[in-house]
C-alpha cells in the first residue's frame, strides 16, 4: 500500500504540474519586521494554498535577482503544484557589489546579526502571514546563496525541517587556521573580508580548506551552548566541472553535515541519475539524511530541465544550466514535499 500511495501521489503531482498556473508577479514586502542587514523580500504565494502549508526560502547567487530565481529554477510552478509559499530574500548592491550574499561577514553570518537576522524575520513575517505550519520551513541557494543556506541551517537549526546547498560552501569556511592566518591576515588587511573567503573557500580557485569533519563540525555547534533538538537534513549539489567555486567544497560540506548529524560520511548506497551521482547518507536506523549529487562535466549552476514532461522545469539562463534532471524536484522529493 506504501508504493500505491506514492504512486498516485506521484501521478496527483504530476497532473498539478501539467495544468497551466499563471504565475504572477512577485510580491514585493516592505515591512516585515526588522532588517539590520538591509535585505529586500519577494513572496510568490500560490492562491490554492490553505493553513498550515509549507514554506520554502529560496536564495539567488551572485549578479541574480529574486526574480532570477523564481520561474527560470522551476521553483514557481512547483510552488503552484505542491503547494507551498515561495519566499525570496534579495540582495542589494548597497550592500555587496555583484549583489552576493555576505556568508562570509561575521556581522552577517552569526544568529540574530546582519543578513541572517533579516532573513529570520522574514521567515517570520511569512509564517504569520500565510499561517505556513513552523515544522515546514525548507532553504535552498545557489553560490552564494548556497553558503547561506550553510549559515541559516547552522544558525538557526531548529527552523529548518531540511536545506539544500547547491554550488555552495560549508559554514564559516573563511574561519583562519593556523597554517593559512598569514595570507588571509594580508588579504584581508589590503583586500578586504570578500578576498580572504575567496582564498579561504575556493572561489575562483581550487583552494578550498581541507578540514577534519570534527574541525567542521565543532564550527557549528560553538554556535549552540545548548544543543538543539533536531538537525535539518541536507541536499548537497555540485558539477564536478565548476569552474567558480572549488568542487571540493561538496566534501567538506558533506564532512561538516555528517558530523553534526553524527553519521559516517561513508554512503549507505549509491546510484546514477542521468550523468549525476547521488549518495545517500543516513544515520543507524536507515532514515536518510544527507544526499549528495555530483553533476558529471556540469558547470557553476542549477540544473534546471527544459524539456520535462510532462512540463517543463526553469528555462536556461545565466547559472542555470540544462541537464537531464530538476534540481528543485528532486530536493522537493528528498524533503517530502514531493514524491
Amino acid at each position: 500500500m506504501r508504493g500505491r500511495g506514492a504512486s498516485l501521489a506521484g501521478l496527483a503531482l504530476a497532473a498539478a504540474l501539467a495544468v497551466p498556473h499563471p504565475v504572477e508577479a512577485l510580491q514585493a514586502v516592505d515591512d516585515f519586521g526588522a532588517n539590520p542587514g538591509a535585505l529586500d523580500l519577494f513572496v510568490h504565494a500560490p492562491s490554492s494554498l490553505g493553513a498550515d502549508g509549507a514554506m520554502v526560502v529560496a536564495l539567488h547567487g551572485c549578479t541574480q535577482s529574486a526574480a532570477d530565481f523564481d520561474d527560470e529554477t522551476g521553483l514557481a510552478a512547483l510552488a503552484e503544484a505542491v503547494p507551498f509559499v515561495l519566499l525570496l530574500p534579495q540582495q542589494r548592491a548597497a550592500n555587496n557589489a555583484e549583489r552576493c550574499f555576505n556568508f562570509f561577514e561575521r556581522g552577517d553570518n552569526r544568529p540574530a546579526e546582519g543578513e541572517s537576522a533579516s532573513i529570520r524575520n522574514m521567515i517570520a513575517y511569512g509564517v504569520e502571514r500565510f499561517a505556513v505550519d513552523p515544522a515546514r520551513i525548507h532553504v535552498l541557494g545557489l553560490s552564494a546563496g548556497g553558503s547561506m543556506t550553510a549559515v541559516l541551517m547552522a544558525n538557526y537549526p531548529e527552523l529548518f525541517r531540511a536545506g539544500a546547498v547547491v554550488a555552495g560552501t560549508p559554514f564559516d569556511c573563511n574561519r583562519p587556521t593556523l597554517l593559512t592566518s598569514a595570507p588571509w591576515w594580508w588579504l584581508r588587511t589590503f583586500f578586504g573580508e570578500a578576498a580572504a573567503a575567496s582564498f579561504a573557500c575556493g572561489i575562483l580557485g581550487p583552494n578550498a580548506i581541507d578540514r577534519t569533519a570534527r574541525d567542521w563540525g565543532d564550527a557549528v555547534r560553538a554556535l549552540h551552548p545548548t544543543p538543539p533538538a533536531r538537525w535539518p537534513r541536507v541536499s548537497l549539489w555540485h558539477g564536478d566541472a565548476d569552474e567558480v567555486v572549488d568542487p571540493a567544497n561538496q566534501r567538506e560540506l558533506l564532512q561538516q553535515w555528517s558530523d553534526v548529524h553524527g553519521i559516517d560520511t561513508a554512503p549507505e548506497s549509491r546510484e546514477v541519475v542521468s550523468d549525476a551521482a547521488r549518495e545517500r547518507h543516513a544515520d543507524a536506523a536507515g532514515t536518510t539524511l544527507i544526499e549528495s549529487w555530483t553533476l558529471a562535466d556540469f558547470p557553476h549552476a542549477l540544473a534546471v530541465d527544459p524539456d520535462a514532461e510532462p512540463v517543463a522545469c526553469g528555462v536556461a539562463a545565466e547559472f542555470l544550466e540544462p541537464a537531464e534532471l530538476c534540481t528543485v524536484r528532486r530536493v522537493a522529493a528528498f524533503w517530502g514535499l514531493a514524491p
